[in-house]
């Protein structure tokens, strides 16, 4: 437990000495369910070391329904505030399937995720395909570690534009109440430098479902 904490921080810690961008993201998970759907209220801030801030503001819904053993079903709706660009005000809809599959202590989790950006520039539909390992440690039902990758496709322009790579892990602070921290790099197409971002996720279960375990 040790060693794998002290890697953790060290990644984490890391970047923040780059010379690159370098942007904390913030987030709030509340899940409740409400007979076969599963709930979700979220709450994002984005702030980056180097620009005026808040760089985005977001918050919204969601709804999850297990169609079958291994899959699930999404529907949301997301409200985006970016106060440092013209295009402030972003809707963004969404539906997404998700196949799950868990293998002892590791769960593994592939989301296929349409969305329209409404206000953002053209209002372009995107395409982000995501695959999670959750593994949760040995003897221990408290701390869990994660790995994901997911890449975005723009319709607008035909082009993968987009892959995000996260690591990192969290800790149950008491009944249904899970803190994750979290390294995440962003590589844009088109010349963009990567960005670096350290992160927290607050989930807070009303109702813990065990298709929550591989969100």
């Amino acid at each position: 437990m040790r060693v794998a904490t002290g890697l953790l921080v060290s990644l984490l810690i890391a970047p923040s000495a780059d010379a690159q961008d370098f942007q904390w993201w913030s987030e709030v998970d509340i899940t409740a369910s409400a007979r076969s759907v599963d709930v979700l209220g979220l709450v994002v801030v984005r702030t980056d070391s180097r620009l005026p801030n808040p760089q985005l503001v977001g918050g919204g819904l969601e709804g999850e329904v297990r169609v079958l053993r291994h899959l699930a079903i999404t529907g949301g709706y997301l409200l985006v505030d970016l106060p440092q660009r013209a295009e402030r005000h972003v809707q963004l809809p969404l539906v997404a399937a998700t196949t799950m599959v868990r293998v002892r202590r590791l769960n593994i989790a592939d989301r296929n995720r349409f969305e329209k950006l409404v206000g953002f520039g053209t209002s372009p539909v995107r395409y982000r395909n995501r695959v999670l390992a959750d593994l949760r440690l040995r003897g221990d039902t408290k701390w869990h570690l994660f790995g994901e990758d997911e890449v975005f496709f723009d319709f607008s322009t035909s082009t993968w534009n987009q892959n995000r790579l996260r690591f990192g892990g969290g800790v149950r602070l008491g009944r249904g109440c899970v803190l994750d921290l979290f390294y995440l790099q962003r590589n844009v197409r088109g010349g963009a430098p990567t960005t670096h971002v350290f992160g927290t996720t607050l989930k807070v279960a009303l109702k813990s479902p065990p298709a929550q375990e591989a969100r």
